[in-house]
């Protein structure tokens, strides 16, 4: 496997905080593709940080860079270039942004939306940047990364079902070799780091950059409420202007009290860690705050705004105060500085929270998302299939029977029966050491029933085959379980469906081309029977709407389209029996009337209309074209009969005398 990665945030000495969560996962990287995988560091500008260079110079790493004029230049026309130059397998985006032209398989880190929720704190054309590609690169990104649950729900929140994908994931951690509680062996390096920075004994640290979000004013404010003894000397540590802090000095607070000791070199940044009393760190945006665990592993005791992720990263450890209640921030900071018991307390919770993260898992959940996302070393996930059943005896048998012979991948079956009064209980109890779960009494319909089934699957893909439908080969499943696999960016996976009389006789077939979300606003582009979705974004759309009686497939496919890709396997998985007492026959009206809703949630009026005439069009000519492709290919089809061709169906119904 050949991995790339956006190393722009290596190219400049000052790193922010990607630079340093990938500085940091980076010899991990090469531990563990050594021997198997290629990486290759691709930038904007030559590569200036020391990690990546002794991995460059040692051959664990190779690197190429174009040299461009700005950032933005590089990310739109020459990272896409230097991708595709190098051959790439799978690229890694640290920042979450892909270049425009580019169309590969991915993993991206959406670090936060900053950008959007506080504009005023970031130079317009880092705005810029972001407002046009976080969302087309979220879209295109194979496997979309968080940093925090706080992020992924900040995403759904402006960018809605389609950021459903993204996966909140462990990405930041500490070096524990840097950031440790000092000991006997420290006294005369941190007496000189507080010599050279003019810093008394005790004195409060915070550590970030300059910029507005960061809320140091509510630092300031709390110092100025703080006597000396307390708290002579706050001492904030970050590249920035200096003279933003000096503005909001409030009165009452003297200029000697406040140190801006600026951007510091790794080993002093470990020195104010531990030499600090206590740590503030009062942002008010944060996609994790990674400096928490840093000085919370340095035996610092820490006190954090209660904003954005920053409760998720400090777990119990920490004192939490409302961002801009410096009263509140002014108290705890007297409490850790004389209340010897909490100060002891709040040093060991922090330690403790820090030893549960380490760069080396994170390492390792950023190289399997890379091996998922590649589609080179698939593996395949479970897959439960549900069945609601109401008086099928004739054909429930052909349905269990060909579940439970897929073969290649985990199946589960779960049996949903509404209290049959046929031989279907009967049916069901010889079955039930083969079902992962079945029960046989009334319930309030096939939608329900659905719903419960979902519930109880332990599958990551979900399916549904109703009790006189049948999977057509041993395989089918097989081949569903691969494309989600090799498709980690898919939601949906459809095949191609066989419609037979009562006999399983087939007469049509249910062909699609290239189904989609736009088409899923429409029309009812794919068929259930071979249609195949992830639980996860089943949950993530809402799970079965129970007002739909019918076209519950149609609403619920909608839903879970919104949210990524919908691959077509050109196979044919499952059959559709038409048979007079099957609710196509017989719920006519039904039928109409949520097609109708259906097709009119997003939109009413003429040309809406015209739209969803258009769209139809659209997917009965895909529909022709898949036909045509599969019978130029040489593929045996169950039938040359294309039902999404109204005449050819109909034609087909009159002459075997179907229903529905």
């Amino acid at each position: 496997m050949r991995i790339t990665i956006d190393a722009s945030s290596l190219s400049y000495p000052k790193r922010t905080g990607i630079g340093r969560c990938l500085e940091s996962i980076l010899p991990h990287l090469a531990s563990l593709a050594a021997g198997r995988d290629e990486i290759i560091l691709v930038s904007g500008r030559p590569i200036v940080n020391a990690t990546a260079l002794t991995l460059l110079e040692s051959g664990h790493l190779r690197a190429v860079t174009a040299n461009m004029p700005s950032l933005y230049a590089w990310q739109q026309t020459g990272l896409a270039w230097q991708i595709r130059k190098a051959g790439s397998d799978v690229h890694y985006a640290p920042d979450g942004l892909l270049p425009l032209g580019f169309f590969g398989r991915s993993v991206g880190v959406v670090n936060d939306i900053l950008w959007k929720r506080l504009p005023q704190t970031l130079p317009w054309h880092i705005r810029l940047v972001f407002a046009l590609r976080q969302r087309a690169s979220l879209a295109r990104l194979t496997i979309p990364l968080s940093l925090s649950a706080f992020t992924r729900r900040e995403l759904l929140r402006l960018y809605g079902p389609m950021a459903a994908r993204t996966r909140p994931t462990d990405l930041c951690a500490v070096d524990h070799s840097r950031f440790r509680p000092a000991t006997a062996d420290d006294a005369a390096p941190l007496a000189d780091f507080r010599t050279r920075h003019g810093l008394p004994e005790n004195f409060v640290l915070s550590v970030g950059n300059l910029m507005p979000h960061k809320n140091l004013g509510v630092a300031l404010r709390a110092m100025a409420r703080l006597p000396e003894n307390v708290a002579p000397v706050l001492a904030v540590v970050g590249h920035g202007d200096a003279t933003s802090l000096a503005a909001a000095m409030p009165p009452g607070l003297a200029p000697e009290r406040v140190r801006c000791l600026g951007y510091l070199s790794d080993a002093d940044v470990g020195l104010a860690y531990r030499a600090a009393t206590a740590f503030v760190f009062p942002s008010r945006y944060e996609g994790f705050g990674l400096p928490l665990l840093e000085a919370m592993a340095s035996g610092t005791p820490v006190a954090y705004a209660d904003a954005a992720s920053l409760p998720e990263a400090a777990g119990v450890a920490g004192l939490a105060f409302a961002p801009d209640d410096d009263a509140a921030l002014a108290g705890l900071l007297t409490r850790l500085r004389t209340d010897d018991a909490e100060r002891c307390r709040q040093v060991a919770l922090g330690l403790d929270r820090a030893a549960a993260f380490s760069w080396e898992a994170c390492a390792e959940h950023v190289y399997a998302a890379l091996t998922e996302a590649s589609g080179l070393r698939p593996i395949l996930p479970k897959v439960s299939i549900v069945t609601p059943s109401y008086n099928q005896a004739a054909y429930l048998p052909q349905t269990l029977e060909t579940v439970a012979a897929q073969q290649g991948v985990a199946v589960e079956h779960l049996v949903l029966d509404g209290g049959s009064t046929d031989a279907t209980p009967d049916i069901l109890g010889r079955w039930s050491d083969r079902l992962a779960y079945w029960r046989s009494a009334p319930d309030a319909g096939q939608t329900a029933a659905l719903a419960e089934g979902f519930a109880r699957a332990t599958g990551e893909v979900l399916g549904w085959l109703n009790s006189d439908d049948y999977l057509v080969s041993n395989d089918a499943l097989a081949a569903v379980a691969l494309a989600f696999a090799r498709h980690p960016e898919a939601v949906m996976v459809t095949g191609d469906t066989v419609l037979t009389d009562a006999d399983g006789r087939p007469v049509m077939i249910d062909m699609v081309l290239a189904p989609s979300a736009r088409q899923m606003r429409h029309t009812m582009a794919v068929a259930q029977q071979s249609t195949f979705f992830r639980k996860s974004a089943y949950l993530a759309a809402g799970g079965m709407d129970t007002a739909f009686a019918y076209c519950m497939d149609f609403d619920l496919f909608e839903r879970i389209s919104r949210q990524g890709r919908i691959i077509r396997i050109p196979k044919t998985l499952a059959a559709f029996r038409l048979h007079e007492s099957a609710k196509t026959a017989t719920w006519q009206e039904v039928f109409r009337r949520d097609v109708y809703a259906c097709q009119h949630r997003h939109g009413q009026g003429l040309l809406h209309e015209l739209a969803i005439k258009l769209v139809t069009l659209e997917v009965r000519l895909g529909s022709v074209l898949a036909q045509l492709g599969a019978l130029v290919k040489g593929r045996a089809l169950p039938s040359q009969i294309n039902c999404r061709l109204e005449p050819l169906r109909a034609y087909a119904r009159r002459k075997h005398h179907l229903a529905g």
